[in-house]
C-alpha cells in the first residue's frame, strides 16, 4: 500500500487550487469577447440615435457602421413594438441595459437574429426605446484576434512563473513540516534507556499539535508503567532472596546432615508460592489499570458474604470470631474477580495481623457510596504509617509474617474499580472500603 507523504498532499491540493484560478481566469478571459462586443455596440448605439426621438424619420437610420450590418426595433413606454427596419422580418426582444451595467461584471449578450448579432438599448428622449442590433463581424474578429495575441503571450510567460511558484510552494511545504520532520526525528530515539525524552511542542503546526500532545500523554503513561515494572521486578528479586536464601540453606543443611525439615521446608515453599501469586495478582491489576475499565455490575452484598463464608474455617481454627452486618442489594461496578481479591486480603489481613474478632460490616452511606468496613481489636497501624502500608512490600511491622503485598493488592483493584480503601480513625483497628453504588441494571 502506498502512503503519500502529508507535503505532497498539501502540494497537490494547492496545485489543483491554482489551475482552477487559472480555469476560471481563462473562463472570465473568453467571456471578456462578447462584454467587449456589448460595450462596443452600445457606444456606437448612442452615437447613431443622438438627438432621436419616435417622431424622427428612422428610416434615415444607417444601415451599416463599422463594417457590419445594422437592425432597428423601437419600443414605447409599456414596452410595444412600433416599429422595426425592413431589413428584420420581425421586432427584435427588447433587453434592458445601460452603459454602466456594461462595465459591471456581465451576463452574455449575444442575441439570435440573421446570423450572429448582438443588440443593445438605447433610451430615446421622449420615452421610447431604440434596440440596435448589429453583425459585428468585423469587431468580433478583431476582438478574438487582441485575446488570441494576450493570451499566447500569457502561454510564453506562464511556464516560468509556473515553475517559479511550484518551488515557492514546495520551499513553504518543507519549511511548513521541519517542525514535524524534526519531532519525529526526536520521537523516533526515545527508548527504554531514555524514557523522559517528549516530543518538541514548540513551532508544531496547530493541526499537529494534539497528535503531538496525545503521543507525549501516551508516552507519560509507558514512562508510569515501565518505572512501575521496574519497581516491581526490583522489590521482587529483594523479596524473593530471603525465601530463597532461607530455602538453599535449609537443603544444604539436609544433604550434610542427612535428613529434611520437610515441615520448615514445606513452610518456605508455601511462603514463595505466596508470594509469587501476589506478584502475579499485581502485575495483572497493573495491565487492568492501563486497559478500558469493565461495566460489569456486582452484587457486593452477596461477595462479601461468600468471602466471609470461605475464610470462617480458618478463623475457627485460630479460635477467632467473625462478626458479618451485610446490607442487602448494594451493587458496585468493576471486576467480581478483582473485587473478590480485594476484600478477601483484608479479611485475611485481619486475621493475620489483627487479635480478637473480626467485624465485616457493609452499608449505604448517606451521601450515596457503599461503604464495607473491616476491623479488629487488635492495636492497628500507627496514624504516620497508615499510607506507607499500602505501599508494595511495606509492612506496619517488619518482623511481622507477609510480603506486604496484600494492602497494595487491594487498593489497586479497588481504584481500578474507581473505589477506594485506607484506614480510618476509630475504637478499633478498621480498614474502609469505599465504592460507588451502581444499580442492578447497569444504570
Amino acid at each position: 500500500m502506498v502512503r503519500r507523504s502529508l507535503a505532497s498532499r498539501i502540494f497537490a491540493a494547492l496545485l489543483l487550487v491554482g489551475m482552477l484560478g487559472l480555469g476560471s481566469l481563462l473562463w472570465h478571459l473568453y467571456n471578456t469577447r462578447d462584454e467587449l462586443r456589448y460595450s462596443t455596440l452600445l457606444l456606437q448605439a448612442q452615437e447613431i440615435a443622438q438627438d432621436l426621438t419616435s417622431a424622427s424619420d428612422l428610416s434615415l437610420l444607417p444601415r451599416e457602421y463599422a463594417g457590419g450590418e445594422l437592425y432597428y426595433t423601437l419600443y414605447d413606454a409599456g414596452g410595444v413594438a412600433l416599429w422595426h427596419s425592413a431589413n428584420l422580418p420581425r421586432p427584435l426582444r427588447m433587453r434592458p441595459g445601460t452603459l454602466d451595467e456594461a462595465l459591471k461584471p456581465m451576463r452574455l449578450k449575444s442575441y439570435r437574429g440573421f446570423g450572429k448579432v448582438i443588440g443593445v438599448p438605447v433610451p430615446l428622449a421622449d420615452g421610447t426605446t431604440l434596440i440596435v442590433s448589429k453583425l459585428d463581424t468585423l469587431e468580433r474578429n478583431l476582438i478574438d484576434a487582441l485575446l488570441q495575441t494576450r493570451l499566447l503571450h500569457g502561454l510564453l510567460v506562464l511556464p516560468p512563473f509556473l515553475l517559479v511558484t511550484v518551488l515557492i510552494m514546495w520551499g513553504l511545504m518543507r519549511w511548513t513540516l521541519r517542525p514535524v520532520r524534526q519531532a519525529a526525528a526526536l520521537a523516533a530515539d526515545i527508548s527504554p534507556h531514555d524514557p523522559e525524552r517528549r516530543i518538541p511542542l514548540k513551532h508544531l503546526p496547530r493541526e499537529v499539535l494534539p497528535l503531538a500532545k496525545a503521543a507525549n500523554q501516551a508516552l507519560d503513561r509507558l514512562g508510569q508503567a515501565l518505572a512501575a515494572q521496574k519497581q516491581l521486578v526490583a522489590d521482587a528479586a529483594h523479596e524473593l532472596r530471603t525465601p530463597l536464601t532461607v530455602l538453599d540453606l535449609r537443603l544444604q543443611k539436609m544433604q550434610h546432615e542427612g535428613k529434611a525439615d520437610w515441615p520448615a521446608i514445606e513452610q518456605e515453599m508455601q511462603r514463595l508460592r505466596r508470594l509469587v501469586g501476589q506478584l502475579l495478582t499485581l502485575a495483572r491489576r497493573d495491565h487492568a489499570l492501563h486497559s478500558s475499565a469493565t461495566d460489569d455490575v456486582v452484587s457486593l452484598s452477596r461477595l462479601t458474604r461468600e468471602v466471609v463464608a470461605s475464610l470462617i474455617p480458618l478463623f475457627e481454627q485460630q479460635e477467632r470470631e467473625v462478626q458479618a452486618d451485610i446490607q442487602d442489594q448494594v451493587f458496585v461496578g468493576g471486576d467480581a474477580d478483582a473485587l473478590c481479591d480485594a476484600v478477601l486480603n483484608i479479611v485475611e489481613n485481619a486475621l493475620a495481623h489483627g487479635q480478637g474478632t473480626v467485624a465485616v460490616r457493609l452499608y449505604r452511606a448517606q451521601d450515596g457510596a457503599a461503604l464495607l468496613d473491616i476491623s479488629d481489636e487488635g492495636p492497628g497501624v500507627p496514624a504516620h504509617l497508615r499510607e506507607t502500608v499500602f505501599q508494595r512490600f511495606h509492612k506496619g511491622s517488619q518482623d511481622s509474617a507477609g510480603s506486604g503485598l496484600g494492602l497494595a493488592i487491594a487498593r489497586q483493584a479497588l481504584r481500578n474499580a474507581e473505589a477506594d480503601i485506607h484506614f480510618i480513625d476509630a475504637a478499633s483497628c478498621t480498614v474502609r472500603m469505599r465504592f460507588p453504588l451502581a444499580s442492578e441494571n447497569g444504570q
